[in-house]
Parts: structure tokens; sequence; C-alpha cells
């Protein structure tokens, strides 16, 4: 926390009435990544690119099984502009853009372009 808090102190524009200031929430499930460091990390590529954040950045952690809900319900529920899904895979590629990709990872990504307005990364 102290970073995000040094950051707003070094003139890092984080007005959230400002209307270029975005929202940003980050998505993981199971807990397989420390999203405080993803966090940290968008953070310090925002002050360098003056990318205005709102702050707090909105965190998610969910299990497997809650992924429907989290797709179906939570995630239309969320007020963001751009939307960071932080996977810890072992697979050789994840097919989450794919049109034919309907399950796993691809259903919360879907959803998250979907509220975002095409803006997940």
């Amino acid at each position: 926390m102290e970073e995000i808090n040094n950051a707003v102190e070094d003139g890092f524009n984080t007005n959230p009435g400002k209307e270029s200031s975005k929202r940003v929430h980050l998505f993981n499930c199971d807990k397989t990544y420390n999203l405080d460091l993803v966090e940290k990390l968008f953070c310090d590529i925002g002050k360098k690119l003056s990318f205005d954040i709102q702050l707090p950045i909105g965190k998610s952690y969910f299990p497997m099984p809650k992924m429907s809900e989290m797709c179906e319900t939570t995630i239309p529920k969320l007020q963001m502009d751009v939307a960071i899904f932080v996977v810890h895979a072992h697979e050789s590629r994840l097919s989450i853009n794919e049109d034919n990709a309907g399950i796993g990872y691809a259903k919360i990504y879907r959803a998250l372009l979907k509220a975002t307005g095409r803006s997940a990364v």
C-alpha cells in the first residue's frame, strides 16, 4: 500500500471525479497469484505513461466452482473501464479468445470483455 500512496504523493493523478480517470479491476482464480503485485505494477506503469487510474484498484479472487456466478452475477454489476485477469497456468497456451472456447477461463474473459467494452487483458 505504501507504493500506491507514494505514487499519489508524487503527482500521479488519481482524481476519481475526472472523466479520463480509469476504473481498474483485477481478477484471479483460486488465489494463484498475489494481485497486490499486479496492482503495484499497474500503478507504476500508469505513472510512467501518465495513465490516469482511479484508486483504489478493485481486486477479486474467486474459486473455480464460482466462475459461472462471477460471470453471470458479479462482473456485470461492477463499474470498471479496464479489467485484468491474472492467471498462473502451466498450459502451453490458453484458448481464452477463440470462438469455440466456451469453458474455463474463456468464460470469464468474455464476461470481462463485455463489462469493459473490450478493455480486458
